[in-house]
């Protein structure tokens, strides 16, 4: 919140906070009323009224709190902020009960700083109110309120005990996520698939939806992968979190590719235009290998498999359909596909059902 007016070591009036939530323009001319001692905004229902707390801790000059403007619908802090002063914190935890925002839970400031506050502070709640002329009118209302309620009292204008510094409350630590996990199986992320091209005579990215029998469903086209990203979960094509990342990274790439010009190939990297998409050796079939040390051992090609399919260490049944045995989707096929043309300079036939093939069979259909 921003801060109007700083205070003295001697006795002042009472003064009001205003909470415009998420109506910025309501803040500058509101912060100018007189009596007004801070003024802001609340966006979120946690870190936000964090962020209130400790700036009415800090200033016990401050009396009344007018929360108005508009709410966001989604995030709903003003509601949160409502059911804090109502309730306080819920016994033994850091959620604010009766709270319908989303994570409505203060980490970073203590029970008691909670309470004095609320002891403190009177809160007026004005939520969808965004008239100027109304806003000051109910300003000058709650100050004068608060002003008779506390004449005669010797308000500090410091922190929370006279003269002592303001309370600090430690900063909360990170906690340590490692980047690693596994795709579900595509049919239980999105009903279909999803084929992402670049349109560069329209300079778009095209988005099309198929359903598991190929036929169309949706189509979008675009410019920031972030926004089509967006516009799937909305349409609730996609669910699954795993599948949402994947699809945002391939639309990143997608916009990338768009803007500087590089070719883009769906679960491939960004290339340059005119560059072969693989380096290296060209592509053979196992009959066209020349030497036995060509020719990788099943053993070796097992273990290529499972560390493709992110499952490394596990002992695959060389004679049990692949996806009987591993969580196998369209992405990891292609996955597979590409790192086993790469490794192995050669290519499954096209006719090739990779989820229902034993690793017996494809190593069969490579090597020939």
């Amino acid at each position: 919140m921003v801060r109007t007016g700083e205070g003295t070591a001697e006795p002042a009036p009472a003064r009001v906070a205003v909470c415009t939530l998420s109506s910025r323009e309501l803040v500058g001319p509101l912060a100018r009323l007189p009596g007004v001692a801070l003024a802001g905004t609340l966006m979120t229902a946690n870190l936000g009224i964090e962020e209130i707390v400790r700036a009415l801790a800090r200033d016990h000059t401050v009396r009344g709190l007018l929360v108005c403007g508009r709410d966001s619908p989604r995030f709903q802090a003003g509601q949160s902020l409502v059911a804090l002063f109502r309730r306080g914190l819920r016994p033994g935890s850091a959620r604010i009960p009766g709270a319908t925002g989303h994570l409505p839970v203060l980490r970073s400031v203590t029970r008691r700083e909670v309470e004095e506050v609320r002891a403190r502070v009177e809160l007026v709640d004005l939520r969808g109110e965004r008239d100027p002329l109304e806003l000051s009118t109910a300003v000058a209302a709650l100050l004068s309120a608060v002003r008779d309620t506390t004449a005669g009292d010797r308000l500090p204008a410091g922190g929370p005990d006279s003269g002592a510094a303001p309370y600090a409350p430690p900063l909360p630590a990170f906690g340590l996520l490692h980047p690693v996990g596994r795709r579900k199986p595509l049919e239980n992320g999105i009903d279909g698939f999803v084929v992402i091209t670049v349109d560069r005579a329209r300079g778009r990215i095209r988005l099309r939806h198929y359903g598991s029998d190929v036929t169309p469903r949706h189509e979008m086209q675009g410019t920031r992968g972030e926004t089509m990203l967006l516009g799937l979960l909305e349409a609730g094509v996609i669910e699954d979190p795993a599948h949402a990342g994947y699809l945002g990274g391939e639309l990143a790439k997608a916009e990338t590719a768009l803007r500087l010009g590089l070719h883009y190939e769906q679960d491939l990297p960004l290339r340059p235009p005119g560059r072969p998409p693989r380096r290296g050796r060209p592509r053979t079939t196992g009959k066209e290998r020349t030497t036995v040390a060509d020719v990788p051992a099943l053993e070796e090609f097992l273990t290529l498999v499972a560390r493709t399919l992110g499952a490394r260490g596990t002992a695959l049944d060389p004679h049990t359909p692949l996806g009987e045995q591993l969580a196998v989707d369209s992405v990891r096929i292609i996955e597979l596909t590409v790192v086993l043309e790469e490794e192995l300079g050669a290519e499954l036939p096209d006719d090739a059902d990779v989820a229902r093939a034993t690793p017996a069979d494809l190593y069969k259909a490579l090597m020939g």
